[in-house]
């Protein structure tokens, strides 16, 4: 039996003699190997399958990981902590809307800039930097219905932030903003 250890430009042909050992040979082979393109670590499986089937391997020697200069750390922000906002009220506006608010004193008067809307497609989140000198976030992490992120907003006025969800489809039927499993519903995957 031959063993075909391709490392580099190179190939190195490993012959087994016929008082080899297994430990011999995963010396021979190393520590790490690619063997039919996937890396294998451990490599006594294929020792042990290269004796019992006594036939020839090719296999193929990962090439070392360069090593890494240190990484130099530096001071990072410490993480932003936020309030959860657990009160809102909402509803179907009309066919093609939801609308949700969330009542803040006085809201409309915090700078826009402190606003950070996301809309995705099953979900959406605002937070609010330093008003009355907390962080604020607002969200479903599951919608009942998918939206349209793109035409998705938020509007402020006095002491509300007004979101707007705009519905994918007309007959989706937001009866909670939170998905909910439903007698007789399909799958998740609308």
């Amino acid at each position: 039996m031959k063993l075909f250890i391709h490392s580099g430009n190179g190939v190195e042909i490993y012959e087994t003699k016929q008082d080899e050992t297994i430990d011999q040979l995963q010396k021979a082979l190393g520590s790490e190997v690619l063997f039919n393109n996937r890396a294998i670590l451990n490599t006594s499986m294929l020792v042990n399958s290269f004796f019992n089937e006594n036939d020839d391997v090719i296999v193929q020697k990962v090439k070392p990981m360069p090593v890494q200069q240190p990484v130099q750390v530096i001071a990072t922000q410490k993480p932003i902590h936020y309030n959860n906002i657990t009160k809102f009220a909402f509803w179907d506006v009309d066919e093609m809307n939801v609308r949700v608010v969330v009542e803040l004193k006085d809201i409309a008067k915090h700078p826009l800039e402190k606003f950070q809307a996301r809309f995705f497609e099953r979900s959406f989140e605002i937070k609010i930097h330093d008003y009355q000198n907390k962080n604020w976030t607002f969200g479903v992490a599951r919608t009942q219905c998918k939206l349209d992120a793109a035409n998705s907003k938020f509007t402020l006025k006095g002491d509300k932030i007004l979101i707007t969800i705009r519905k994918v489809k007309k007959d989706d039927n937001w009866f909670s903003i939170h998905k909910q499993k439903t007698i007789g519903g399909g799958d998740d995957s609308d």
